[in-house]
């Protein structure tokens, strides 16, 4: 009996893959910022190296629990429970939400074989059917609700993101609350996360790669066309002028981390909330 499937295989790989490009990236950056005496880059670059390698240390905890877990199953229920990992491979669940699910289908088998029940009684004896009523149960996360919040997820964590680089990248002293983007950014990365990734999501479900590649591609394009078409016909319009001479901070202070970080904890319960419910329709 196996005690991998193809999706765990592939999480090892790609997390160590990554990892080990975001490190060697890095260690590029850091001696190349050390030689021009950046000591927050350096700082920065260290944070990054870490955190990439603790990245790696828990896949494989995580994967340890999992494996220990499901070695619990016979070879019949381990076998169902393989073919709904694998199904999840190119999934638009995020890698959080297919290891939250493919928990839930492994209580779910234990729950059944502790009391005497086999896999054709769970999956009424149609495992590509029940694999459908799986992945047919998140069908929330093409509604609109789940959208708005995927939509904020993403938003604060580019709001943070675009932050951190301009303090890095304009680093002269000043306090991370004093970096200050502007309007450009946003312009870019809001329609991504709420209109963006959204329609990604809902084309990789039906299959359709292509159409979600380019999605990107058509937001940024169509973000270009408006800064240079308004840069050089309508800067004489106030809301114009500000969009591209002015700059602020996205995180001005304490309290709009706070309020920041507090957006992005409530999502986090809120899809948890959504797949519960998805799950007990089974």
């Amino acid at each position: 009996m196996k005690k991998m499937t193809k999706q765990s295989r592939w999480m090892i790989y790609s997390s160590i893959f990554i990892s080990g490009l975001l490190i060697l990236t890095a260690m590029v950056y850091f001696v190349s910022s050390g030689s021009k005496g950046n000591s927050a880059a350096g700082w920065f670059t260290a944070v990054l190296i870490a955190t990439a390698i603790l990245a790696v240390v828990f896949v494989f905890i995580a994967r340890n629990r999992i494996k220990k877990k499901a070695g619990m199953l016979n070879e019949e229920f381990f076998t169902a429970y393989e073919a709904v990992a694998d199904s999840f491979e190119g999934s638009v669940l995020g890698r959080m939400e297919r290891k939250e699910t493919l928990n839930d289908i492994l209580g779910l088998f234990l729950d059944a074989q502790t009391s005497g029940r086999t896999v054709d009684m769970v999956t009424g004896g149609d495992l590509p059917g029940f694999i459908k009523k799986v992945k047919e149960s998140f069908g929330y996360r093409n509604g609109f609700l789940f959208a708005v919040i995927s939509g904020m997820q993403y938003a604060v964590m580019y709001l943070f993101m675009v932050q951190i680089y301009e303090w890095i990248r304009n680093f002269s002293g000043e306090g991370f609350f004093d970096a200050s983007p502007g309007y450009g950014m946003l312009i870019l990365l809001m329609p991504i996360a709420f209109v963006g990734i959204p329609l990604m999501r809902h084309y990789i479900r039906k299959q359709k790669i292509i159409i979600a590649m380019i999605i990107p591609l058509v937001i940024f394009g169509i973000d270009v066309a408006f800064m240079e078409i308004s840069h050089a016909n309508f800067m004489h319009v106030e809301f114009i002028r500000r969009i591209h001479e002015e700059s602020f901070s996205y995180v001005p202070n304490v309290w709009f981390l706070i309020l920041w970080s507090g957006l992005l904890g409530m999502t986090i319960p809120a899809k948890w909330l959504m797949r519960k419910a998805s799950i007990r329709k089974l």
